[in-house]
């Protein structure tokens, strides 16, 4: 089954009112934006987004865009989430915070899910969500760049939103995108854009000196090379060959000397026992705060407390009034079953685990840019999964954002979504010639298929 904005391009689906708002609620939740201009007062402008959003969406009478269609597991998983975050907050270390958290942060990236989701016509909009994600990921990498300096290690000190770890995920999860809006139709100023945001976002790349990120860069360019069918062989090489080059061309010496270290994990200060604050302890701690509290974790968004507040070490050294440092979970699984009890990392792993089912029923139907597209979303999954766990990302609004596209595209595949949607006649080869015969040209000439 074809898509239907595949069929008649003067009835494909254009920008309106919803879109763009939703297009603003991206970069404001996802590349948060509001924080990238100093003295520019933003700050209520996510939830006035989010309302109108919703307000648009409800008013809405294209029959293409139906909540109803979304009863996938992945919707499940993410409620049940919500319900445990709501559940934590009465024995929460810090109950206020944890309601916060729910209001302001992670129920906003749940609706932000269901209304990308939901709001999907057909594959143009997808586009149109790809690029904004690219355009974002760029302006995000350019105000944190312009806004921080290269340390002693050779790394971006930022004191954004996103630290450099954060934004070195970032990166790798959005380079699959740039390689599907790459191989789109595209004038010569999109190609150009493109092309300066690759090696912008590369040499951002080095500039982090995230080794997290550099583990990503190459799950992404495995991903590319062994999974991803959209381009012939030989374009697949090449277009990793480019990826390493340019990085490999923008990033310092000091770079790859702190990704060599990978290869020597016991002599790093995260091996176990060689630091209180290293990766291995943190995550024995943070395994402990989930079985002491199996049921409802520590309170959401409470790690960081539980670090300085439940940890051996700080109630040590709380008998001599002093402190121990609050360290993240440096590991999406383990924070948010400390955080939300056993019940959340059950939860977690279900959601991804329905992501990766969601885009592989895309990947098998029929070739075109649906699959393409499902080869694609499946890439920055992988991409996140191997960041994620290193970083304390499991409640990203990136990562929703990322669900909302593959639960759109798999609404824009179904036969249910076709139903809905309305086809116009198909035009004669007369009128569009033998090349322009709709359902039947294949995407872009391709084959018939926070670590410190």
């Amino acid at each position: 089954m074809t898509p239907i904005d595949t069929l008649a391009p003067s009835r494909r689906p254009k920008w309106d009112a919803l879109l763009v708002v939703l297009t603003l609620l991206v970069f404001l939740e996802v590349w948060r934006v509001q924080g990238l201009v100093p003295g520019v007062p933003l700050l209520g402008l996510p939830v006035l987004c989010t309302v109108a959003a919703v307000l648009l969406f409800w008013l809405d009478r294209d029959p293409r865009r139906r909540l109803r269609s979304l009863n996938q597991p992945v919707v499940r998983a993410a409620l049940g989430i919500v319900v445990l975050v709501a559940a934590s907050i009465p024995g929460s270390l810090y109950p206020a915070l944890s309601l916060s958290f729910l209001l302001m942060d992670y129920l906003r990236a749940v609706i932000l899910m269901l209304l990308i989701a939901a709001s999907v016509r057909g594959l143009a909009d997808l586009r149109r969500l790809a690029w904004v994600q690219v355009v974002g990921v760029t302006l995000c990498a350019a105000a944190t760049v312009a806004a921080s300096q290269i340390g002693s290690d050779g790394r971006l000190s930022t004191v954004a939103y996103y630290d450099a770890n954060d934004l070195a995920m970032l990166v790798v999860c959005t380079l699959p995108l740039v390689v599907y809006l790459w191989q789109r139709p595209t004038g010569p100023f999109s190609r150009v854009a493109l092309a300066a945001a690759t090696v912008f976002l590369l040499r951002t790349l080095g500039q982090t000196g995230s080794r997290g990120g550099f583990l990503g860069f190459v799950a992404v360019g495995g991903y590319l090379l062994l999974r991803f069918h959209g381009i012939s062989g030989a374009k697949r090489v090449g277009a990793v060959a480019l990826l390493v080059i340019l990085l490999a061309v923008f990033a310092s010496d000091r770079y790859f000397e702190r990704i060599q270290t990978i290869l020597h994990p016991s002599a790093d200060y995260n091996w176990s026992g060689k630091s209180e604050t290293g990766r291995m302890d943190i995550w024995k701690r943070g395994i402990g705060y989930m079985l002491d509290h199996p049921a409802f974790g520590v309170g959401a968004a409470n790690f960081e407390k539980a670090e300085g507040t439940l940890a051996p070490q700080a109630r040590e050294r709380q008998q001599y009034s002093r402190s121990f440092q609050w360290s993240t979970a440096h590991n999406s699984f383990i924070q948010i079953g400390a955080e939300i009890g056993v019940g959340g990392v059950i939860l977690f792993s279900a959601l991804l685990l329905g992501a990766f089912r969601t885009l592989s029923a895309a990947r098998r139907g029929p070739a075109g840019e649906a699959r393409v597209l499902a080869q694609i979303l499946t890439g920055s999954l992988v991409a996140f999964v191997v960041t994620a766990s290193l970083l304390s990302q499991a409640y990203s609004a990136y990562l929703y954002a990322l669900l909302g596209m593959s639960l759109g595209l798999a609404r824009v595949v179904s036969p249910a979504g076709a139903r809905q949607a309305p086809t116009p006649p198909l035009p004669s080869r007369s009128t569009w010639g033998p090349s322009r015969v709709p359902s039947i040209v294949p995407f872009s000439g391709g084959p018939r298929r926070d670590a410190r």
